[in-house]
């Protein structure tokens, strides 16, 4: 009994000692914006497409998180730096392609210029935008696109919310821009919520599939099992129940 006791206390303390890392590295950090109707607050409480795919993919997985809403460039930065980390809704381009690992696609994104009510301008292909003032969200990966495109006249706002307001017909107006690039889905659910009114997509020019983008630091075992549960809820018919709904709650508006 005196060996036996000494030694029960020790292990007792090692397992006291080791619970809170196992915790630490099976919760992963989940961070998000507010961009409908992939992420974003109802009653208080984070929903929408994306989120309740991931949140299944999770639940599959066995794998705990938590989640926390920030600006885009806040929760892309900090997913960058964090271990145990991932931002999502997270567009896959060439130039972010090694600074995460990558689970997905998770949903599927269009791509619109919105403009008043009126606009008389000629879109065709994407160099066209270079002959408008175009608001865009920054650092978002229309930034980038916009950037790469050689658009000058193009504005960063901090708060996408901002920029309907901004819209203007009279190209001669000062601080005020003639585009604004954002989602096909957000962009009328943005200008409602702002109360900005005669906002609408007058070209959709590109679809962008999303993903949830994770901290390099994150084992490449736990990668695998996400995906694998995602592409489970794929086959099972899971995933695409879950957008179709979404997709009938977009329509009915």
């Amino acid at each position: 009994m005196i060996i036996l006791k000494p030694y029960r206390t020790v292990l007792f303390v090692a397992m006291i000692a080791a619970a809170p890392t196992v915790a630490v590295a099976q919760t992963i950090n989940l961070l998000t914006e507010d961009a409908y109707p992939f992420q974003y607050l109802e009653n208080k409480t984070l929903t929408g497409m994306a989120v309740e795919v991931v949140t299944e993919a999770f639940k599959r997985a066995g794998i705990a998180h938590k989640d926390e809403m920030l600006s885009w460039k806040d929760a892309y930065d900090r997913a960058q730096v964090s271990p145990n980390t991932c931002v999502y809704s997270t567009s896959r381009s060439e130039n972010r392609e090694k600074i995460f690992k990558w689970i997905g696609p998770i949903v599927e994104n269009k791509w619109a210029a919105f403009a008043k009510k009126g606009f008389k301008g000629t879109l065709a292909r994407p160099e066209d935008l270079g002959d408008y003032r175009v608001g865009v969200l920054q650092g978002d990966v229309k930034e980038r696109y916009l950037k790469d495109l050689r658009v000058t006249y193009r504005v960063p706002e901090a708060d996408d919310a901002k920029n309907p307001a901004k819209l203007t017909l009279n190209r001669t107006e000062p601080d005020k821009i003639d585009l604004w690039i954002t989602g096909y889905y957000s962009g009328a659910h943005i200008a409602a919520k702002t109360g900005v009114k005669d906002v609408v997509p007058v070209w959709v020019f590109q679809t962008s599939p999303n993903y949830l983008a994770c901290n390099l630091s994150l084992p490449q075992a736990t990668v695998d099992k996400l995906q694998k549960a995602l592409n489970a809820m794929k086959s099972d018919g899971t995933h695409a129940a879950i957008l179709a709904r979404y997709e009938a709650k977009i329509n009915a508006k």
